[in-house]
């Protein structure tokens, strides 16, 4: 939600990008991804009622999980596919589509465990001022990831801090949201993995998140005729085989003070909890109104339907 009332969501419709192109005669358009196997979802924006849908980002990938910011600019991931690229990094941008910028993480993605290549997915403003987010790979183990703290206020990557910074910080920006040992390559996760996390608003820094423990499958040992499901151990994992077992995904609060985490719900099996959101009073942002072509922009290059590149 925006804080005038409004919906921000990601969507495939792209119905200002058909007509943009039909205008120019090319028909054809199918709201395709780049590579023209799946429809590209892109930010939109509605009234509460659903009403007066507007198309605001223009992307060939994906443009996913925006969320607001105290300041009321729009944070979400965009899926950056060109020749020599292929990352999801953060972004942001004015309510109306204004003002697109790369937030965090570009050349930050060679963070993961052992070096490997990490996404940046679903950003939530903290009360710290530091954004909350889930980094995995494009194909993640256990459907999830780590969670990371990133102070995107000093940093624009991980070791790069803003220009009035320079020379004064030095780095990490990211660091773990948890005291889990979370493994972000394949295999298994000794802490376990996190598919899910939203800051609760109310002082004390918790995490209201889904999680799965590290679970494996043990052969059978007769007279067992099945394999079992068991916790992973220091032995356990030290093996030369392990088989990872299905996760089992749970709600859960997490405790900052005290690094424990604390069930909310009890997990099932084949039953995955996601997108866990609390709902609580907060302070509202900023509101940024929508600009008014002959006052915030080029009155004619809005009629033109055009603008320009800097």
């Amino acid at each position: 939600y925006l804080p005038d009332g409004r919906i921000v969501f990601s969507s495939t419709r792209q119905r200002q990008s058909k007509a943009i192109l039909l205008d120019e005669g090319k028909p054809q358009f199918a709201a395709q991804d780049e590579s023209d196997n799946e429809p590209a979802f892109v930010l939109h924006v509605m009234n509460a009622d659903g009403g007066d849908i507007r198309q605001l980002s223009f992307n060939q990938s994906h443009d996913l999980d925006p969320a607001v910011l105290p300041d009321g600019r729009v944070v979400f991931t965009r899926w950056d596919r060109a020749p020599g690229h292929d990352e999801l990094t953060l972004y942001t941008m004015r309510p109306d589509g204004s003002d697109l910028q790369l937030l965090y993480g570009a050349r930050s993605h060679a963070t993961g465990t052992d070096g490997e290549d990490i996404h940046f997915l679903d950003p939530r403003s903290m009360a710290s001022g530091r954004l909350l987010v889930r980094a995995q790979p494009f194909e993640a183990s256990d459907l999830g990831g780590q969670l990371l703290e990133i102070d995107t206020s000093n940093y624009v990557e991980n070791t790069q801090p803003t220009l009035p910074n320079r020379g004064v910080l030095v780095g990490p920006a990211q660091s773990p949201a948890t005291a889990n040992d979370v493994r972000t390559i394949d295999g298994p996760s000794p802490g376990g993995r996190y598919n899910s996390a939203f800051p609760l608003q109310d002082g004390s820094g918790r995490l209201l998140l889904t999680w799965t423990l590290c679970r494996l499958l043990e052969p059978a040992t007769p007279p067992a005729t099945t394999s079992q499901i068991v916790p992973c151990t220091a032995d356990r994992l030290a093996a030369e085989t392990t088989t990872t077992a299905a996760p089992l995904y749970g709600v859960w609060i997490y405790v900052p003070g005290q690094r424990t985490q604390l069930p909310v719900t009890s997990p099932n099996e084949d039953i995955v909890f996601s997108e866990v959101v609390a709902l609580q009073p907060q302070p509202l942002p900023s509101v940024l109104l929508d600009r008014v072509a002959g006052v915030d922009v080029d009155k004619e290059l809005e009629t033109e339907g055009v603008g320009l590149i800097d």
